[in-house]
């Protein structure tokens, strides 16, 4: 073959790789928020709209949905409880980019918060795919305005972590206010270690129901009174450990569990 006859080659394959990725869709990761429509971004939206097929969380609002075009595939994962592993999700996604369509990730919060974004992302690109991720309203953050509870305060707390309280075996970082991802089961423990790790009995904790929705409901308690009892609440749940909840309409003095 000559050398024309091998560039010629060469370009052809180049041109039929370029036809071949164009064929590809692509994947955006969307985050939904905690749950109201209302705080779902613009962009957020306008992903959901154009999307061809969209693979949603359990904490996502299924009604919200019906009115967009796209296919809707359920694939959320409660505690014990999951539609789909994570490897069969991944799988579901490459599947439908490489078959030509428009896909949107959608999960509650923030795709890159306790929500396996990073690892989505990484298979996806790993199979040549490309991936946009639009921010979400995590839980953890909207809970402060949601209940207006600071998570920071000038004087009270210079600092905040947020966790999963998947396990027990959880690290508890010593920042001045800690927030909680998934602790409904293992609030009571993770209690009992904060106290016995140097925070003080009588900090105050709140739990908050279904963050943003109609029934949001918060309770307040103290790491003390959660460390002796077992007591469940229902879930979502994401609790706020710290101070700055006894500056919120004077809850310092209240020492049993309740609704607020």
């Amino acid at each position: 073959m000559s050398i024309l006859n091998k560039k010629l080659s060469v370009s052809e394959s180049l041109i039929e790789n370029k036809v071949t990725d164009q064929k590809k869709g692509k994947v955006t990761l969307v985050g939904f928020g905690p749950g109201d429509p209302d705080l779902l971004t613009i962009g957020g939206e306008r992903a959901i709209a154009n999307a061809d097929i969209i693979f949603h969380d359990d904490l996502v609002d299924h009604a919200f949905l019906e009115k967009y075009k796209a296919e809707k595939v359920y694939v959320g994962k409660r505690r014990h409880c999951h539609s789909h592993e994570q490897d069969e999700i991944n799988q579901f996604m490459l599947d439908a980019a490489l078959a030509g369509k428009e896909v949107v990730r959608l999960k509650g919060g923030d795709p890159m918060v306790f929500a396996h974004g990073g690892e989505e992302i990484e298979y996806l690109k790993s199979n040549g795919v490309s991936v946009k991720s639009i921010p979400g309203i995590s839980t953890g953050m909207a809970v402060a305005s949601l209940t207006q509870i600071p998570l920071t305060l000038r004087g009270i707390a210079k600092s905040v972590a947020f966790i999963s309280g998947h396990t027990t075996e959880v690290h508890l970082p010593n920042t001045d206010t800690l927030v909680c991802y998934m602790a409904g089961s293992t609030i009571h423990k993770i209690a009992a270690k904060a106290i016995a790790e140097g925070r003080n009995p009588q900090t105050p904790v709140a739990l908050v129901y279904n963050v943003s929705l109609p029934d949001q409901t918060e309770y307040l308690s103290t790491l003390e009174l959660l460390s002796q009892s077992d007591e469940k609440y229902p879930t979502p749940v994401i609790i706020i450990i710290g101070d700055v909840i006894s500056y919120r309409n004077n809850y310092a003095n209240l020492l049993d569990v309740e609704k607020l």
